[in-house]
């Protein structure tokens, strides 16, 4: 009787120590994304700097969104899927083009991108 006992209260530990850990896991791993609170969300037009082409960024609060630009190869709208966590953002052309990685803030009206090759700041304005 004692053997017993004596082996339940180790296996009553791991049995508590494993609802725990379950327990104390995020149920979302993209909970610190910003689709649901959005900074990002609505349609930017760059207004700095003159020397790259016009272009608007269009971000949809599920992820989506559009990329327009207008410059010396012409009119395109492409299609986007867009990930903020933190002060990064990552902006994917899927099948279309290259990726795009950007630090941004916001200040006042205006979305601040600065591209990871250095060039930046982008600014646009929201409307």
């Amino acid at each position: 009787m004692k053997e017993i006992k004596i082996l339940s209260r180790p296996v009553l530990l791991l049995g508590m120590m494993l609802v725990a850990m379950v327990m104390l896991q995020s149920c979302d791993p993209d909970d610190d994304y910003y689709y649901d609170d959005p900074p990002l969300v609505g349609t930017w037009e760059l207004v700095s700097p003159p020397t790259i082409g016009y272009n608007e960024f269009t971000f949809y609060p599920d992820g989506s969104g559009t990329y327009y630009v207008n410059d010396y190869y012409g009119e395109d709208t492409y299609y986007i899927e867009w990930e903020a966590w933190g002060g990064q953002l990552t902006v994917y052309f899927p099948g279309q083009m290259d990726t795009m990685y950007f630090n941004w803030s916001i200040r006042g009206n205006n979305l601040y991108l600065y591209p990871d090759d250095g060039s930046g700041p982008w600014i646009y304005v929201g409307y």
